[in-house]
């Protein structure tokens, strides 16, 4: 009985340490869907353009930049729990200032709270999955954080409608996003281990080779060029919303509902991805996901309503989560021995297509009138352009 008791209160205990990952990795995604649901709501009572506003994301995935750099130094120095909770701590700050602020630039100043808080907290959920959880668990732990970011996709637009309509945008703060953010801390501070990481001083002398290897290379930097290209390209759920509500003026909750089952479609896109992967392999099956995922993203906006319109971003999204699943595979087993590294300038890589992607957008919708159907013209032009470049340049090392 005494050996019954402590294997149950370290499986618990085991289970309350993913669920806090999950909700800190959901977390990191809210702000960015409550924002692309809202857009329209927080131009009409700021008064300023739509495409003013999503410069706002612009602002957090600098931010993501920048703190993805400053990461691998801070992950080195201090403990990895305290460097989580201050993550979540920033973005509960980013929430009230966001719930208070008076004008749009009070709104850019608390954008730096969650544009920091975010990607700190999503790099520390994967970190502390390396650190703590056995090799045979990590591949369902980190299936379940992907799942959980989609899982903001489908909850976020629905809470973010019905609290709008009832008591306006800064409520979704206050009442939703607020108190996520207050749990996340509580089952961090309890749940998560405080043990610090332990420093690998020998592989120090390595991070040189290491980007040699990648940038010198044709085939993993390829892979690097291609992710800057997609994450422009999957900026189409970004301005979806305010497509439906300005182009065929929809409402807000219809305008959630499609994007949900976009996010649906999302998860069964990295069900499917994961299986298909080793039956069509890597490459072939990034390539063909790439190119038909840029194509659907443009007829978004081509189609003659809102439901054939809503349907064209479903099967988009449903190859966007293919093609995450695949290239970042791909990505994975290109240079074997520094896949931390790799990994590494991936994410930088995502980020500069995340804002150029942005600023471009903001660019078009300002200067011509919300046109969306240019915007996602170039949208559906960066999704083909890396199904050329992963064609054309990346090689699969596991095929045989």
């Amino acid at each position: 009985m005494s050996n019954t008791q402590p294997a149950a209160e370290k499986s618990l205990r085991s289970r309350l340490f993913l669920f806090a990952l999950l909700l800190g990795f959901f977390l990191a995604y809210t702000f960015t869907v409550f924002l692309s649901n809202a857009m329209v709501n927080i131009s009409s009572t700021l008064n300023v353009a739509v495409g003013t506003v999503s410069q706002i994301l612009t602002v957090g995935s600098f931010l993501g930049l920048i703190a993805g750099f400053i990461m691998g130094f801070l992950t080195l120095r201090f403990k990895h729990k305290l460097l989580f909770l201050l993550g979540v701590a920033l973005f509960g700050v980013g929430t009230l200032g966001w719930f208070f602020a008076p004008d749009f630039a009070s709104l850019l100043f608390f954008s730096l709270f969650f544009g920091i808080g975010s990607a700190m907290t999503s790099i520390l959920v994967l970190t502390l999955i390396g650190d703590f959880l056995p090799l045979e668990k990590k591949g369902m732990a980190i299936s379940l954080t992907m799942t959980s970011a989609f899982a903001a996709n489908l909850i976020v637009p629905q809470v973010t409608s019905i609290v709008a309509n009832i008591a306006g945008w800064r409520a979704v703060l206050l009442w939703f996003l607020f108190p996520i953010s207050i749990a996340c801390l509580l089952f961090g501070f309890f749940f998560l281990p405080s043990k610090p990481r332990q420093e690998h001083s020998a592989n120090k002398p390595k991070y040189l080779e290491a980007f040699k290897q990648i940038l010198l290379n044709k085939s993993p930097l390829a892979c690097v060029v291609a992710t800057a290209l997609i994450a422009t390209s999957i900026l189409t759920p970004i301005y979806a919303v305010s497509f439906f509500r300005l182009y065929f003026n929809e409402s807000l909750s219809l305008s959630a509902t499609f994007y949900s089952l976009a996010s649906a479609m999302g998860i069964l896109g990295v069900l499917v991805g994961g299986r298909l992967i080793n039956r069509i392999g890597r490459k072939p099956l990034s390539v063909i996901a790439c190119a038909v995922q840029g194509v659907f993203a443009t007829l978004i906006v081509f189609m003659p309503n809102s439901w054939a319109s809503a349907t064209m971003w479903m099967v988009s999204a449903f190859f966007a989560s293919i093609m995450l699943t695949s290239l970042t595979s791909l990505a994975l087993e290109q240079v074997p021995e520094f896949r931390g590294t790799m990994m590494s300038l991936n994410a930088s890589s995502q980020n500069i297509g995340l804002i150029i992607g942005l600023i471009v957008s903001g660019l078009v919708l300002n200067f011509y009138d919300n046109n969306f159907q240019i915007l996602y013209t170039l949208f559906g032009m960066c999704g083909v352009a890396s199904a050329v470049v992963v064609f054309l340049f990346v090689k699969d090392p596991c095929k045989k």
